[in-house]
């Protein structure tokens, strides 16, 4: 049994699969499995995968037989996955070479069911910057939801390590084609089933920009749908909590607002779309005059009230 079962999903990366996999082969810690799950590509992606795959017999490749989204294609990874601990990178972005050594002496040290590091965000132009995660009121579900609610501890799921029970023995909500929002749905719903998640300082991942990533893009009536199912699990899994209560108010409210400030109203069906998703309390006036910044409040109404006139 490997230590650590890396998942890559792979869809239409045929600029990027090889260099998020030989980041993978090259770490320091080589006692691991790595799960490339074909998502149907189209394009020559999965040549790449085979071809190294020839040469090292820690690649396991899974297919699709047709598209099913990012959220989908990592549940396939994870309910096969035989290492001890479970690590996402998703096919544009790649690992620092002791990453998942780093992730794993943590992870074994603290006993905990989540280890998160910070990551390096790297620009179009070769720019990096140092992003960091906080968890500063403590390392239970409240203690993480609440930095999650105030954006102080990010909800992706890579440059993250999970004990891999953590992922098979619970059936989380999954959906087809989700495309804004993934990491969030899913990660949401581990924070419930987690006693302990840790914060390292190190950087473990290397965040590429993407443009022709879904979330580069003006968002699509999907993406939208998407979104508000993503806020619709923020309600059920924190409404547990009644002390997170002014904070998860705050947080879906100002996204909600965010997107009719950038007139999304008016051409993906936002409204429909929240209201199917029973979210209609958190953009009525009582939330927004209690709950929404200021900034985002000048941009509604601007974008409402002043710019049709």
């Amino acid at each position: 049994m490997p230590k650590v079962s890396v998942l890559i999903p792979v869809y239409n990366v045929e600029k990027y699969i090889r260099r998020c996999l030989a980041s993978i082969q090259q770490q320091s810690l080589s006692d691991i499995e790595i799960v490339v799950v074909n998502d149907a590509t189209p394009d020559n992606s999965m040549a790449i995968v085979r071809e190294l795959a020839q040469s090292d017999s820690r690649i396991k490749i899974l297919e699709h037989e047709k598209n099913m989204g990012l959220m989908w294609t990592r549940k396939t990874g994870y309910k096969v996955a035989t290492g001890d601990y479970v690590t996402f990178c998703d096919s544009d972005d790649y690992l620092p070479l002791d990453a998942l050594e780093t992730l794993y002496v943590e992870a074994v040290k603290s006993g905990a069911d989540v280890v998160a590091g910070n990551y390096t965000y790297i620009t179009g132009s070769g720019v990096k910057i140092s992003a960091k995660n906080t968890l500063p009121y403590g390392n239970g579900p409240v203690a993480v939801y609440k930095a999650m609610l105030r954006r102080e501890f990010r909800h992706n799921v890579w440059g993250k390590m999970f004990k891999t029970s953590l992922l098979q023995n619970y059936d989380y909500q999954t959906y087809e084609h989700f495309t804004n929002g993934e990491d969030g749905c899913l990660f949401y719903q581990i924070v419930q089933h987690s006693n302990e998640i840790v914060q390292i300082e190190k950087s473990v991942y290397y965040y590429m920009q993407n443009t022709e990533s879904s979330t580069q893009k003006r968002l699509n009536e999907n993406a939208i749908r998407s979104i508000c199912n993503l806020n619709q699990m923020r309600v059920r899994t924190i409404s547990a909590y009644p002390e997170l209560r002014r904070d998860l108010n705050g947080c879906i409210t100002n996204i909600l607002c965010g997107l009719y400030a950038q007139g999304y109203h008016r051409d993906a069906k936002l409204r429909e779309s929240i209201h199917d998703c029973g979210l209609d309390a958190y953009v009525s006036w009582g939330h927004i005059v209690r709950y929404l910044d200021y900034m985002t409040f000048l941009k509604v109404y601007l974008v409402n009230i002043v710019k049709p006139f």
